[in-house]
Protein backbone atom coordinates (compact mmCIF):
# COMPACT_ATOMS: atom_id res chain seq x y z
CA UNK A 1 0.00 0.00 0.00
CA UNK A 2 1.56 3.62 -0.87
CA UNK A 3 1.36 5.85 1.91
CA UNK A 4 -1.20 8.37 2.94
CA UNK A 5 -3.76 5.79 0.80
CA UNK A 6 -5.58 5.38 4.57
CA UNK A 7 -5.50 8.97 5.45
CA UNK A 8 -6.68 10.06 1.85
CA UNK A 9 -9.56 7.18 2.23
CA UNK A 10 -10.47 8.68 5.35
CA UNK A 11 -10.59 12.12 4.26
CA UNK A 12 -13.40 11.23 1.47
CA UNK A 13 -14.77 8.89 3.29
CA UNK A 14 -15.78 12.32 6.01
CA UNK A 15 -16.27 14.31 3.01
CA UNK A 16 -18.75 11.98 1.64
CA UNK A 17 -20.69 11.85 5.55
CA UNK A 18 -20.56 15.90 5.31
CA UNK A 19 -22.45 15.39 1.90
CA UNK A 20 -25.00 12.97 3.06
CA UNK A 21 -25.69 15.17 6.11
CA UNK A 22 -26.18 18.16 4.47
CA UNK A 23 -28.09 16.78 1.75
CA UNK A 24 -30.37 15.65 4.89
CA UNK A 25 -30.97 18.95 6.55
CA UNK A 26 -31.76 20.73 3.54
CA UNK A 27 -33.81 18.06 1.75
CA UNK A 28 -37.53 19.24 2.01
CA UNK A 29 -40.30 16.85 4.02
CA UNK A 30 -43.31 16.39 1.13
CA UNK A 31 -45.74 14.93 3.20
CA UNK A 32 -48.59 16.41 3.37
CA UNK A 33 -49.25 18.27 7.07
CA UNK A 34 -52.31 16.58 8.54
CA UNK A 35 -54.91 18.50 10.54
CA UNK A 36 -54.08 16.45 13.46
CA UNK A 37 -50.38 16.97 13.24
CA UNK A 38 -51.38 20.06 13.69
CA UNK A 39 -52.45 19.16 17.41
CA UNK A 40 -49.93 17.01 17.55
CA UNK A 41 -46.86 19.46 17.06
CA UNK A 42 -48.22 21.46 20.29
CA UNK A 43 -47.32 18.16 22.97
CA UNK A 44 -49.86 16.27 24.28
CA UNK A 45 -51.41 18.38 26.72
CA UNK A 46 -51.78 21.17 24.83
CA UNK A 47 -53.06 19.24 22.06
CA UNK A 48 -55.63 17.56 24.01
CA UNK A 49 -56.68 21.41 25.03
CA UNK A 50 -57.31 22.25 21.69
CA UNK A 51 -58.73 19.46 20.53
CA UNK A 52 -61.29 19.86 22.93
CA UNK A 53 -61.90 23.73 22.78
CA UNK A 54 -62.88 22.47 18.91
CA UNK A 55 -65.29 19.87 20.29
CA UNK A 56 -66.28 22.23 22.40
CA UNK A 57 -66.68 25.11 19.74
CA UNK A 58 -68.10 22.54 17.38
CA UNK A 59 -70.73 21.01 19.96
CA UNK A 60 -71.41 23.24 22.71
CA UNK A 61 -73.15 22.25 25.68
CA UNK A 62 -76.61 22.02 25.05
CA UNK A 63 -76.38 21.09 21.41
CA UNK A 64 -76.25 17.99 18.99
CA UNK A 65 -72.72 15.86 19.16
CA UNK A 66 -73.10 15.36 15.21
CA UNK A 67 -70.78 18.21 14.23
CA UNK A 68 -67.98 16.97 16.57
CA UNK A 69 -68.51 13.41 15.46
CA UNK A 70 -68.35 14.44 12.31
CA UNK A 71 -65.16 16.31 12.57
CA UNK A 72 -63.42 13.35 14.98
CA UNK A 73 -63.93 11.17 12.17
CA UNK A 74 -62.57 13.03 9.48
CA UNK A 75 -59.08 13.41 11.56
CA UNK A 76 -58.96 9.35 11.66
CA UNK A 77 -61.02 8.55 14.89
CA UNK A 78 -63.22 5.82 15.16
CA UNK A 79 -66.33 6.85 17.39
CA UNK A 80 -68.47 4.09 19.38
CA UNK A 81 -72.38 5.78 20.22
CA UNK A 82 -73.86 5.89 23.17
CA UNK A 83 -76.71 2.95 23.72
CA UNK A 84 -79.29 5.24 24.05
CA UNK A 85 -80.39 8.63 24.63
CA UNK A 86 -77.93 8.94 27.29
CA UNK A 87 -75.02 8.10 27.76
CA UNK A 88 -70.95 9.01 25.65
CA UNK A 89 -69.64 9.19 22.74
CA UNK A 90 -66.29 7.51 23.20
CA UNK A 91 -64.14 8.56 20.21
CA UNK A 92 -60.41 7.09 20.23
CA UNK A 93 -57.47 6.47 18.12
CA UNK A 94 -54.17 4.94 18.57
CA UNK A 95 -50.67 5.98 16.23
CA UNK A 96 -47.64 4.60 16.05
CA UNK A 97 -44.89 7.52 16.62
CA UNK A 98 -41.33 7.32 15.68
CA UNK A 99 -39.45 6.21 18.87
CA UNK A 100 -41.50 3.33 19.35
CA UNK A 101 -43.83 5.03 21.26
CA UNK A 102 -47.84 4.73 20.52
CA UNK A 103 -49.52 7.60 20.68
CA UNK A 104 -53.38 7.50 22.43
CA UNK A 105 -56.06 10.04 21.86
CA UNK A 106 -59.81 9.89 23.32
CA UNK A 107 -62.48 12.31 22.98
CA UNK A 108 -65.68 11.44 25.00
CA UNK A 109 -68.44 13.76 24.64
CA UNK A 110 -70.94 12.79 27.48
CA UNK A 111 -74.69 12.93 26.13
CA UNK A 112 -78.43 13.13 27.99
CA UNK A 113 -81.36 13.10 25.32
CA UNK A 114 -79.10 13.25 22.37
CA UNK A 115 -77.27 16.79 23.71
CA UNK A 116 -74.07 17.25 25.11
CA UNK A 117 -73.86 17.91 29.02
CA UNK A 118 -69.99 17.68 28.89
CA UNK A 119 -66.92 16.69 26.79
CA UNK A 120 -63.32 15.74 27.83
CA UNK A 121 -60.27 15.20 25.78
CA UNK A 122 -56.91 13.38 26.84
CA UNK A 123 -53.79 12.55 24.48
CA UNK A 124 -50.74 10.39 25.93
CA UNK A 125 -48.06 8.00 24.82
CA UNK A 126 -47.46 4.62 25.90
CA UNK A 127 -43.75 2.23 25.26
CA UNK A 128 -44.26 -0.41 22.51
CA UNK A 129 -44.78 -3.99 24.38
Amino acid sequence: MQPGTIKRAAMLGAAILAGVALVASVWPDHRPVTALDTYLRQGPRQAGEALKREVDQLSPRGADPGPAIQRLNALGFSCAAPAGAAGEWNCNLRRPMENRQMLSMEVILRVDRGNVTETSARIWEQGAR
